[in-house]
């Protein structure tokens, strides 16, 4: 392999393991979010001491993923500065400010925020607590929307022009509201309640198997199994709208994933030789085999996640659902065909825009940075075994976590919520009665 093989090669591995990172971490921050509101917002003591647990647990699982996923994301930049000079050359430009922008938003605003909000359980008063978790929430999108703003203008550059050599920003609006960048953000934010709501399913069926905690686990299955089939439905739907948009601005990309042969793909073939001369322009034929494996995946999501749901319904609360096996046994399957799916999807759009580094401007010959063989196979090693060890220890750790249960993971304390009594209940007019003797928090 040449060093323009292996830095594509590094591309993919780095790009897909920091994206499974951000999508668990983006759809996490958002069910923890919500939770958080709900608790917040409840008059009765004991039910909003139960859902200020659920907030410490969901909350701790997703702070191990996120810690971790900064880690892989700083491997990410690293390897865009070793290996990508010559898109920095030709377009910084135009990625260099948003990127810049990403950068400032999610090392400081969104890590600022989830410090406060990590340690300010009992010090910070709930309607303060609860901004902190969606200032979190909005920094982790407006972050995942810098990076695909970039990440469009890659898929189809508008709004710039090109002088000696160099591209200049013309026009910021068309740059911001590029359709390959919005279509590209609907598909990822069903994607990602999508993987969140299938971990919530499966941490929740793992538990009821087991007959624990069942009234704590109980409403978090349905919730999990309910997002999981919203997401997967939108999901599908953002996809088939964004495959019919394709075929305007990425033809050749477009006739591989529908799989078009003969006198058609020949056609496709001679109008990019038009353009961009000769060559072979198309992307690698199994690129349409992972969209036809994501295509398969996606509609088997939306048909079996709400599935788990219906394993609460029938028996009273005090019978066990341990009985209900084929039910909760589901998420757990479902679980890594999400993470597939989402491999396959990420596979679809970055391979399949090859050979291009910025569609129909700039080759990934051309980007890659002046180093040599055994340099780009040492930083690959290097890379993907920080990254591999990254996943591995984060899966580790949520796994254990999980496994443990509300009352011993990362947030876990036995003794908090204290039945409510640091959190005095609302009388009907809404207004709060005086603490006392109590924490200043939950």
């Amino acid at each position: 392999m040449n060093a323009v093989d292996l830095a594509r090669l590094q591309f993919a591995v780095t790009a897909t393991l920091h994206f499974l990172f951000v999508a668990l971490t983006l759809g996490l921050v958002t069910v923890v979010a919500l939770m958080q509101t709900r608790a917040v917002r409840t008059r009765q003591p004991a039910l909003r001491a139960t859902r200020v647990r659920r907030v410490r647990f969901w909350g701790g699982l997703y702070l191990i993923n996120y810690a971790l996923g900064i880690v892989s994301g700083l491997t990410q930049e690293f390897q865009f500065g070793l290996n990508w000079s010559g898109l920095s050359h030709v377009m910084g430009n135009v990625v260099g400010a948003p990127l810049a922008v990403e950068t400032i938003v999610a090392f400081f605003l969104e890590s600022t925020f989830i410090g406060l909000w990590a340690f300010g359980f009992d010090r910070v008063p709930p309607r303060a607590h609860l901004a902190l978790i969606w200032g979190v929430a909005l920094t982790a999108y407006m972050s995942t929307f810098w990076v695909m703003v970039v990440n469009g203008f890659l898929q189809n550059p508008v709004g710039y022009e090109m002088r000696g050599g160099t591209a200049y920003v013309t026009d910021w609006g068309a740059l911001l509201t590029n359709g390959a960048t919005w279509y590209a953000l609907a598909h990822i934010a069903g994607a990602v309640a999508l993987l969140a709501g299938l971990l919530m399913a499966a941490v929740s069926a793992h538990h009821l198997r087991r007959d624990r905690d069942t009234e704590f686990f109980r409403p978090t299955l349905v919730q999990g199994s309910v997002l999981a089939g919203c997401g997967a439905v939108a999901t599908c739907v953002a996809g088939f709208v964004h495959l019919g948009a394709l075929k305007d601005y990425q033809p050749e990309k477009y006739a591989v994933l529908m799989g078009l042969s003969g006198a058609e793909l020949d056609g496709v073939r001679a109008e990019a030789e038009t353009r961009y001369g000769s060559g072979d322009w198309l992307p690698p034929a199994w690129v349409g085999g992972a969209s036809v494996v994501m295509l398969v995946l996606g509609v088997l999501l939306a048909l079996l996640a709400w599935i788990p749901a219906t394993a609460t319904r029938g028996p009273s609360r005090a019978e066990p659902l341990a009985g209900r096996r084929f039910r909760l046994r589901l998420p757990s399957v479902l679980l890594p065909l999400g993470f597939l799916a989402l491999v396959c999807g990420w596979l679809s759009r970055e391979v399949g825009r090859q050979p291009w580094m910025v569609t129909g401007e700039l080759t990934v010959r051309d980007a890659v940075a002046d180093v040599s063989p055994g340099g780009m196979l040492a930083s690959f090693l290097v890379f993907t075994l920080v990254l591999t060890t990254l996943a591995v220890v984060d899966g580790v750790l949520m796994a254990r976590f999980a496994r443990l249960g509300p009352d011993a993971g990362l947030f876990g304390d036995p003794d908090l919520p204290p039945d409510a009594d640091g959190y005095p209940d609302r009388p009907e007019d809404g207004r709060r009665k005086p603490p006392v003797d109590v924490r200043p928090s939950y």
